[in-house]
């Protein structure tokens, strides 16, 4: 009997050598740092890119605490607690940044994304986490920043909503299309219109159609990104230019749209539910599209979707 137990025991560890083999296989397939912790946050598995980019040996990740790496530069009690957290969740929590000097590299900024998992037929518990360089990112947000500041001026802005005007979105958004072709990135131009404006104006006045502008802006800011471009570029029309993000989407800014729309209405009890009509498109890193082109293309979408509303 304990032969047969042992030849068991045998066959499950070859089977479990083989199915870490084959995780292995897939995980080196993933471009980004990929490493798989226990719910000690101790590390089980890491991909070549992970043991690449910070330099790091086998012998120096297998069984480590994530937060030991690279002689504790990773030692943060608030990169641990945010691991715990995920552990003990099962709802989606935002990514983390890691800003620091990690050995071998210098300072960086470092975005960490990961997820919950259980293991199917035990109660373990663990986490897959990617990590990923941001620090270019940042670095061109941060001067996108200081030039959005530093151009904030009468001849940019809208003076009634605080947004940039149409003379300011298109300067900030052609340097914007410049900056990520540089970059070989994509940006999304994102065309709103808000619907029933002359409806509001007939029922509430000049003075209630202003509020929904002003209201609209503010839905606006707080959806989009302060390195992104957004503006009122005419009477109840708005544009957004947006650098694309692999863990910010143009899908999921639409879905962050939609929800603050839901929840301005919830809120408001002073005007109508503010409803916008949107159109998007995404740059071509290959075509030499003007930011121009972009936006008549977004707005032809946008006038798509509105006769949609009223078919």
């Amino acid at each position: 009997m304990k032969v047969l137990d042992r030849s068991a025991l045998i066959r499950s560890r070859l089977r479990f050598a083989r199915m870490c083999d084959h995780i292995r296989a897939i995980l080196n397939t993933v471009r980004e740092p990929f490493v798989v912790l226990d719910g000690g946050l101790r590390i089980r598995l890491a991909n070549e890119a992970f043991r690449q980019t910070f330099q790091l040996s086998s012998k120096e990740i297998n069984g480590r605490c994530v937060d030991m790496l690279g002689d504790g530069a990773w030692k943060a009690h608030a990169l641990r607690n945010w691991l715990d957290a995920i552990l003990a969740k099962r709802f989606d929590i935002p990514d983390f940044e890691v800003d620091g000097v990690f050995p071998t590299l210098g300072h960086r900024t470092m975005l960490f994304h990961a997820r919950r998992a259980e293991i199917t037929g035990a109660s373990r518990r663990i986490i897959l986490l990617t990590i990923e360089d941001i620090t270019q990112r940042k670095q061109s947000e941060g001067a996108m920043g200081k030039l959005n500041e530093s151009l904030k001026n009468d001849s940019m802005t809208d003076v009634l909503t605080g947004l940039y005007n149409l003379r300011g979105y298109t300067v900030l958004s052609q340097h914007y299309l410049d900056l990520a072709h540089r970059r070989h990135k994509k940006i999304f131009v994102i065309y709103a219109d808000l619907d029933g404006m002359k409806e509001i104006n007939d029922q509430a006045g000049h003075s209630g159609g202003d509020q929904a502008l002003i209201r609209t802006a503010d839905i606006l800011r707080k959806t989009f990104r302060k390195s992104d471009i957004i503006a009122r570029i005419g009477g109840d029309e708005f544009a957004i230019a947006t650098m694309e993000n692999g863990h910010d989407s143009v899908a999921i800014q639409m879905a962050r749209l939609q929800s603050n729309l839901k929840r301005h209405a919830f809120e408001n009890k002073y005007g109508p539910p503010i409803s916008l009509s949107v159109g998007v498109v995404r740059s071509d890193t290959l075509a030499t599209s003007s930011i121009e082109e972009l936006t008549s293309q977004a707005d032809a979408q946008m006038y798509i979707k509105k006769r949609e509303k009223h078919s």
